[in-house]
């Protein structure tokens, strides 16, 4: 999936760890997500997962997709926060 720029490759897995409400382990399925800078994805941007029952409700790839865009939209807008200002003849 190609959004704002990023390749993003999303991958059903049945391993993830989160704690319950009693701080226990507890092993969830749900999806690995890899986002890269170019098409070949050969440049990793980030890394995440998002396990059914935590950050996502349904094992929906639809869902996955969108807390995908989520994560992304928000990471980039504080990458580009960070950026220097570009003005004309260099930086602010």
């Amino acid at each position: 999936m190609k959004y704002k720029g990023f390749y993003i490759d999303i991958t059903p897995c049945d391993d993830l760890v989160r704690n319950d409400s009693k701080g226990y382990d507890v092993v969830c399925r749900g999806f690995k997500i890899s986002v890269f800078n170019d098409e070949a994805r050969t440049e990793k941007f980030d890394e995440f997962s998002a396990a059914v029952g935590y950050e996502i409700l349904a094992e929906d790839i639809a869902e996955a997709e969108q807390f995908a865009k989520d994560v992304v939209s928000c990471e980039d807008k504080e990458f580009r926060l960070g950026e220097p200002e570009m003005v004309m003849g260099g930086q602010a």
